[in-house]
């Protein structure tokens, strides 16, 4: 049956960006190791990462960043810099490699300092002295660079292990137990791991990309309103001329709904839409 789109004509957003702190976490094994996103069995150490946008699932700016310490009883705080950059590349491959001077250059350092080590468990969360902006329309790579060696109780994080391509890699100086002295450099070769850190983004704002017309359909098939859209949708509310709530539907965890309780009365409605990540768009239509 052809589907007759509708009125599109009042479209309201959450401004540009969303207010107030929303975390992403990509990642949830529960295994763990010391030689990610710090080896701190090594005086020096990297780990570069690969997490998808698709994984991420939203853009904006984030402004912190955590991983999973899982176990480790010392409280000394490895040294680190962290660097992000967007990238199209989608996994890291098979192949050692050496990062190069010209794919460094185009990474970002977000923090500079010390990752925090205050308990046994838990998220080990730093705030980017420098923000990074992220689109869920690339990937983003994410390196970590320590050099700091804990002697006994180093901390371990928690990672996921990949399915069909790896997407981590990491290195070491070589000289276990401390005492090495072969700082990474972005010449150092890289040896890929299944093993990829489990990792929470903290964004500041969340850009409204994604969660628009452009992407979000609102039609008729069937004699019922349907709502489709490229993003996950968590409730809808319709409402009358007057302001009046005559239909809601929540927990719906769906791309593509179907309003089945609301009943045609061939009236002026408008379509509060809610997305996963309390992004709103709201249509008018007659239905």
């Amino acid at each position: 049956m052809k589907r007759k789109l509708l009125q599109l004509a009042f479209v309201t957003m959450c401004n540009a960006a969303l207010y107030g702190q929303t975390n992403i976490t990509v990642g949830d094994g529960t295994g763990s190791g010391t030689f990610g996103p710090i080896a701190s069995w090594y005086e020096s150490s990297a780990t570069e990462s690969i997490y998808t946008g698709n994984e991420i699932g939203v853009s904006g700016e984030v402004t912190k960043l955590a991983y999973q310490k899982a176990s480790g009883n010392s409280t000394t705080e490895p040294q680190v810099k962290i660097y992000m950059k967007q990238t199209s590349q989608a996994v890291i491959g098979q192949a050692d490699y050496s990062i190069g001077a010209t794919a460094f250059a185009g990474y970002t350092l977000v923090y500079e300092g010390t990752m925090p080590n205050n308990s046994t468990t838990g998220w080990m969360e730093v705030t980017l002295q420098t923000p990074f902006t992220v689109s869920a329309a690339q990937n983003l790579a994410i390196l970590v660079v320590g050099s700091t060696c804990i002697e006994s109780g180093r901390p371990q994080y928690r990672y996921t292990t990949s399915q069909g391509n790896k997407m981590s890699a990491g290195y070491d100086d070589g000289s276990i137990g401390c005492g090495g002295n072969n700082p990474w450099t972005s010449a150092s070769v890289m040896e890929p791991v299944w093993e990829r850190p489990n990792v929470r983004l903290a964004f500041g704002t969340l850009s409204a990309e994604g969660f628009t017309t452009a992407n979000s359909l609102l039609y008729t098939e069937g004699g019922k309103l349907h709502f489709k859209s490229a993003v996950e949708v968590s409730s809808i509310a319709v409402y009358d001329v007057l302001g009046r709530e005559v239909y809601s539907l929540k927990g719906i965890n769906s791309t593509d709904v179907v309003l089945s309780a609301l009943t045609a009365q061939n009236q002026v409605l408008f379509v509060k839409v809610t997305d996963a990540y309390n992004r709103t768009l709201t249509l008018k239509t007659v239905y």
